[in-house]
């Protein structure tokens, strides 16, 4: 080619090159339009930012290769060199050639539509509760177990797992690739490590629903309880829970949510993986102040401290089981009384119930055989009139004590209220306790309170509780049920009852 007739600029288009970077370009546009409109007019996605990086991951490829594809058709082109494959032409004017086109044309479009759609349906697929608790990831089945009976059994994993953005889709895209090798090669924990150290903040997940200015108020409670007597005797405690921070006139105390008020920060060092054993706190008040606290029985240098994580507190230090609670036999079997699935009419069956869950099995399966048996034998051996007239009772009990381990405890995964303690509270497991004890002083010699009005206030208890004539400042000192003794001290709860038949031996 001369150089008195030199290529127009549109001849540079036209190669294989530049044709790809334009499809590139049109597909992406395409594909994010596409989301575009899904979130504007049907529903937003956690996972819409990584749809968004793929498209312009792609555009951009696309916007690279054009010039790329001109600059090497230039080259061609003043080199003399022939084209390595013949240009394709399509003339309009040609009927089978208009024919052609359009086959081409909507061929494109429909392929263009089903990627996207498929492409999303897929990505939608991945963050739904089944993939996480049934498709994938079967090693996680109890927490797919416990997520469907939980109060957040509507909110799907990925919006407290992930969240919204492209960052978190990557690191916990990486994380499951760990965790499915994991799974191939049979190496992951039993049970899974909790708490999750790489789980995304509270603030960006559990803060989305739940606001943190409004953690104020009050809130009644009422426990039902049953004694582990041979009448296995109904007991209730009726308390008011002291939710935020407000000081009133009538309710005085700073509440449980004086740890997240945004005036206040709470810091903490805990020298064991699941936060269970706090050896240091420092409180920053609003006022300006600042107090550290040392526990007296496992204190640490400064050399010490400085090696371990120094944790802000958050919604998931306490709230540790928001979407997994593993309940204790006491709790099961107390809701299963109270609901009349398992039968008052049988002697002991508190007793006996929690101490047949609470066995040594080492599968489901056994446990399914264990439970029967255990029953079976205790009433016919101990109560042998009760176990024949009563024998349906029994049958119907013993199912239901059968779903209370098969939904509660999994021996093959060892996941059960002993490896999962709940934070909320103090009687099953330290919660509260773990910072709020004798143990905890300062170098003033303050101690982290124990007071048990801080945060609550009992209204009354007993068999009836209907009536309620108390203090609104101090409310009633605590009696045990089992003895009738007033506990008005600080007490650990959990050094005798552990949620199962420990408290009995």
């Amino acid at each position: 080619m001369s150089e008195s007739n030199p290529p127009t600029t549109g001849g540079y288009f036209r190669n294989w090159i530049t044709y790809a970077g334009g499809v590139l370009m049109l597909t992406a546009l395409m594909s994010g339009t596409f989301v575009f409109l899904q979130e504007l007019l049907i529903s937003s996605s956690p996972y819409s930012g990584i749809l968004y990086a793929i498209s312009c991951l792609v555009l951009t490829t696309g916007f690279v290769l054009v010039p790329i594809g001109m600059l090497w058709e230039r080259r061609r082109q003043r080199s003399g060199r022939q084209r390595p494959l013949t240009v394709f032409r399509i003339d309009l004017d040609n009927r089978e050639h208009r024919l052609v086109a359009l086959a081409l044309l909507a061929s494109f479009a429909l392929l263009v539509v089903l990627v996207g759609v498929g492409s999303y349906k897929s990505f939608r697929a991945t963050e739904s509760a089944q993939f996480c608790g049934q498709l994938c990831h079967t090693v996680m089945d109890p927490e797919w177990i416990r997520y469907n009976a939980s109060p957040h059994a509507r909110v799907a994993c990925a919006e407290c797992h992930i969240g919204e953005g492209a960052d978190w889709f990557v690191k916990s895209k990486l994380s499951g690739l760990r965790q499915i090798w994991a799974v191939t090669v049979g190496s992951y924990d039993r049970p899974i490590p909790t708490p999750i150290h790489d789980l995304r903040p509270a603030r960006e997940t559990c803060e989305q629903c739940h606001w943190r200015r409004k953690f104020t108020g009050y809130k009644e409670l009422v426990r039902s309880y049953y004694l582990s007597d041979e009448d296995n005797t109904f007991t209730q405690m009726r308390m008011l829970v002291k939710i935020g921070g407000e000081q009133s006139s009538i309710l005085k105390g700073s509440g449980i949510h004086y740890h997240m008020l945004i005036a206040n920060k709470v810091e903490y060092v805990a020298t064991d993986e699941k936060r269970q054993k706090i050896a240091w706190v420092r409180v920053r008040r609003a006022d300006g102040s600042v107090t550290e606290y040392n526990n007296s029985d496992d204190s640490l240098s400064e050399m010490e401290r400085s090696k371990l994580e120094t944790r802000t507190m958050d919604c998931m230090d306490c709230h540790n089981r928001p979407a997994h609670q593993f309940p204790t036999p006491m709790h099961s079997v107390d809701a299963g009384l109270a609901d009349g699935s398992i039968a008052l009419t049988l002697p002991e069956i508190k007793l006996q119930a929690v101490t047949a869950i609470d066995g040594d099995y080492e599968s489901t399966t056994q446990a399914m055989e264990g439970i029967a048996n255990y029953l079976h034998n205790y009433y016919k051996e101990e109560y042998p009139e009760v176990f024949e007239r009563k024998n349906a009772d029994l049958e119907r009990t013993i199912q239901s004590v059968q779903e209370i381990y098969h939904t509660t405890v999994f021996p093959y995964m060892k996941a059960s209220w002993k490896s999962y303690p709940s934070n909320i509270g103090h009687r099953d497991s330290p919660g509260c306790f773990r910072c709020h004890n004798d143990q905890m002083v300062s170098d003033t010699g303050e101690k982290i309170s124990t007071d048990c009005t801080r945060c609550h206030l009992i209204l009354a208890q007993g068999q009836n509780t209907d009536n309620v004539n108390v203090n609104l400042e101090t409310g009633l000192p605590f009696v045990h049920p089992e003895d009738g003794d007033t506990i008005t001290e600080y007490t650990n709860c959990s050094d005798c009852h552990t949620g199962g038949k420990d408290l009995y031996e």
